[in-house]
């Protein structure tokens, strides 16, 4: 081989080499960066538990749901009916509500389904949640029959979430079940 095409052969391995080196060290980045944001949307730090009065009820909320409750109702209260908070669930035990990490924002009231106003100021309620969703530490919203993640392992369908189904415990046809008369929000801790 003449020594010419040695030289470029050299260079061009050498330069392969550069960038397969490159491109590890991008990937070993990268899936670090993406397994410490997985890592904190499936398993969060742990919460610091129920530890302050829920303005809604004799149980507790996580500081993050109370922060999130004070800050709704300031924007939204005079256009709510009602909101809850912490609440037994009894026949749901795996809900966020006895554990103080969930609120419930009624634009109407409880088991109707909202109309005209009502509906537009639950949606600007789920909307306004989703839009502030990282500062309020929301895991999810569920509202008019819909679920919304934050979270890149459960992407948007039709623009808002994807269908809720009920999880085995609520019928989603039912005004309350389905959660169209309120917007339920809970956050991670």
């Amino acid at each position: 081989m003449p020594r010419t095409r040695r030289a470029r052969t050299g260079r061009a391995i050498a330069a392969l080499l550069a960038l397969a080196l490159a491109a590890v060290a991008l990937v070993a980045v990268v899936r670090f960066d993406v397994a410490d944001r997985v890592r904190d949307r499936v398993a969060p730090e742990p919460s610091p538990g129920c530890v302050v009065d829920d303005p809604t009820s004799e149980g507790c909320l996580t500081p993050a749901a109370l922060a999130l409750h004070e800050r709704a109702v300031a924007e939204f209260g005079d256009r709510l009916r009602g909101t809850t908070c912490w609440s037994p669930h009894e026949w749901n035990p795996s809900s966020d509500h006895p554990q103080g990490r969930a609120c419930d924002f009624f634009p109407t009231r409880a088991g109707t389904f909202p109309e005209g106003t009502e509906l537009e100021t639950g949606w600007a309620v789920a909307n306004w949640v989703r839009d502030h969703a990282d500062e309020l530490d929301v895991r999810y919203v569920i509202w008019q029959g819909r679920i919304w993640y934050r979270s890149a392992l459960f992407p948007d369908e039709d623009g808002w979430g994807r269908p809720y189904d009920g999880g085995g415990v609520y019928d989603p046809a039912d005004a309350t079940g389905g959660h169209f008369d309120h917007v339920h929000v809970s956050v991670r801790r």
